[in-house]
């Protein structure tokens, strides 16, 4: 991924997202076993392959007509929890931290390319200590993640019908002790980090704002038992929150190096043909839009439409929106350990029909993600993924409107060109799941190149 920024008078005029890794994986799923594509599409990421794996079952789930127990469902989501968790707290303390608090300069491979640092020493020294104490307790929850999953990343326990594991009393003991540490970390240190490095740079709050539009699948929603523990599938478009409605969600490759018989088309419709030399193109990543505009996906997405947090949309919302949620989160999985029967198998034998179609729509650590699958002769004939980095790092649809993440960087005051920090700081806050790097553009030439995401 590269983001290419013109700053004319200190300010950001334009900006594209240009993706120049090509994935191909819906290719690489047409003619297999539709089981194949829970395990296979979870190599897509090894931060959030649970989610694939979960989406996935979900749109199989869909296909085949597949009922989710209730306690099958309290499996799944625990899995999908622990991954949300150790995602949320290596984001804030290995991707955002860095960009605040100055780290001790001991790793040749770790050079920082501004001078930006505002916290006391007292507070900063603290928090570098946090970002180390964050590795083991990120790695705890992937710890409770393989105790049903099998292993972390790509795990094995999550299938059509909830989770191929069970839990014994002993395991749902063992993961409520390691929550319970999850938790208290995030209410005593994380929360108060985050809070901490916004206080010392408050214009993060008036930039990276972007349209507002905002877009959830929804999440540890709808139990039958439980009702709604996080947030429903909403929108919030033209100032109003609405129902999601699965039917508006779109595609375009009018900017991206694809071709099709048409450039605007729904999930199930079409799967474009790659096309490198496509004149005008920028970049393999498409333009999703819901109801035909751009929308922001991801932690500040859900905890405002849930009403968790209205403070604001920015960069440091985003900042603090993440944080504020793994604490819910964390609330969750413990709820759902209290809910769950120690020894219940929800695990059975399931045909392919010959022929079937399937949604597989949910929320995860980055935002909206949805698998779409379309069965003919008993194997995958069709497989449509859209990425929550899809609806974020969006390119120029037809519409010639910016994705999200370009208009949060449109019209971003720069106060140094040499080293133009606000944009990998607005940029992170999104959570790119891609190498990328940004080149800085004034009066038509190359200022400067930098990495924004190792």
């Amino acid at each position: 991924m590269e983001i290419e920024a013109i700053i004319e008078k200190n300010a950001v005029t334009e900006a594209k997202t240009e993706g120049l890794l090509f994935r191909g994986f819906e290719k690489m799923l047409e003619g297999r076993s539709p089981f194949d594509a829970v395990y296979f599409t979870q190599r897509i990421c090894g931060i959030c392959s649970t989610a694939h794996s979960i989406a996935s079952s979900m749109a199989l789930e869909d296909a085949l007509g597949v009922a989710v127990s209730e306690q099958g469902r309290y499996l799944r989501d625990i899995i999908h929890a622990c991954e949300f968790l150790q995602n949320h707290i290596r984001h804030f303390y290995q991707y955002t931290v860095p960009d605040y608090i100055k780290l001790p300069q001991e790793n040749p491979l770790f050079e920082t390319d501004h001078n930006d640092f505002r916290l006391p020493k007292t507070k900063n020294d603290l928090i570098v200590q946090h970002y180390f104490d964050s590795l083991e307790i990120s790695r705890s929850a992937h710890e409770m993640l393989a105790i049903l999953g099998g292993k972390a990343p790509h795990n094995h326990g999550v299938f059509i019908g909830g989770a191929t594991s069970e839990a014994s009393a002993e395991n749902i003991s063992f993961m409520r002790s390691i929550a319970d540490n999850i938790r208290s970390f995030i209410i005593s240190t994380m929360i108060p980090d985050a809070y901490a490095i916004a206080e010392y740079y408050p214009e993060y709050f008036n930039n990276g704002r972007g349209y507002g539009n905002l877009l959830t699948y929804g999440c540890f929603d709808g139990y039958e038992k439980l009702g709604t523990l996080y947030v429903d599938p909403l929108v919030y478009v033209d100032g109003s929150v609405q129902n999601l409605n699965p039917r508006w969600i779109t595609e375009n490759i009018h900017s991206s190096w694809y071709t099709a018989k048409r450039e605007t088309y729904t999930p199930e419709q079409e799967i474009p043909e790659p096309d490198i030399k496509k004149v005008g193109a920028y970049s393999w990543v498409k333009a999703p839009r819901y109801a035909g505009v751009p929308c922001e996906v991801g932690p500040l997405a859900r905890m405002w439409l849930s009403g968790e947090y209205r403070h604001g949309i920015s960069t440091m919302d985003r900042t603090l929106a993440r944080v504020l949620e793994a604490k819910k989160l964390s609330e969750i999985i413990l709820t759902l350990l209290n809910n769950l029967i120690p020894g219940v198998s929800v695990q059975k034998e399931y045909a392919v029909p010959q022929s079937a179609f399937g949604a597989g729509l949910t929320d995860t650590t980055r935002g909206a993600l949805g698998h779409w699958v379309r069965i003919e002769n008993g194997l995958i004939e069709q497989y449509q993924i859209i990425t929550p980095s899809t609806w974020n790092l969006s390119t120029r649809g037809n519409d010639m409107l910016p994705g999200p993440c370009e208009k949060a960087l449109i019209s971003t005051l720069i106060e140094n060109t040499d080293n133009p920090v606000e944009i990998g700081r607005i940029i992170r806050t999104f959570d790119p799941c891609v190498s990328c790097a940004t080149h800085i553009f004034a009066k038509g030439n190359l200022v400067k190149s930098f990495k924004v995401v190792p």
